[in-house]
């Protein structure tokens, strides 16, 4: 009888071990990549658009103080799709502009793709014939950036910004443009 329980507890412990190995090699992509768990990275827009399905609105207007292309293109399937664009600054490298968008549903990104951050400021402003919010945010290491949301159709896009809410409105404004546009 002892035997069969030394056994059983051996087998279970065997299994304990397999389940938590399988859950660190599941989480190794994320952790290699930099990504949220359970988001994809690609190398390129043209490649997160086709394994998207959907096309990716990028905004007409970048300041100067930005590189391109981006430094990092993900996406996130779970109860919605979600595309994720990171723009550094071109001298610093630092990311500067993050562009958060639901391709299939006007659904807030979940807190895994984005660093938390605390509200300070929020007021609606129109983002060409939207109405939008834009919020002044402080993250967990103290820096304060600027982001604003919208409603367009069947998604939310979502842009932080480190720099000014004045420059930031451009970039929404220009977005906002480049999908009002008749396509061929």
């Amino acid at each position: 009888m002892r035997e069969t329980v030394r056994l059983i507890a051996s087998w279970l412990v065997v299994l304990a071990a397999a389940a938590v190995a399988l859950k660190a090699l599941d989480r190794l992509p994320s952790l290699l990549t930099g990504t949220p768990p359970g988001a994809r990275a690609y190398e390129s827009i043209d490649r997160a658009e086709r394994a998207l399905g959907a096309r990716i609105w990028l905004p007409a207007f970048y300041p100067d103080t930005l590189a391109w292309p981006p430094s990092r293109i993900e996406s996130f399937v779970g109860p919605h799709v979600w595309a994720v664009v990171h723009v550094v600054g071109r001298e610093d490298r630092g990311e500067r502009l993050v562009l958060v968008e639901s391709m299939d549903e006007p659904a807030p990104p979940p807190a895994t793709l984005l660093p938390p951050v605390l509200v300070l400021q929020s007021s609606a402003v129109a983002i060409g014939t939207r109405q939008g919010v834009l919020s002044r945010v402080v993250t967990d290491e103290g820096r304060t950036l600027h982001e604003v949301w919208w409603v367009h159709g069947a998604r939310r896009v979502m842009l932080r910004y480190d720099g000014a809410a004045e420059e930031l409105l451009v970039i929404a404004q220009s977005l906002e443009r480049t999908q009002s546009w008749p396509r061929q």
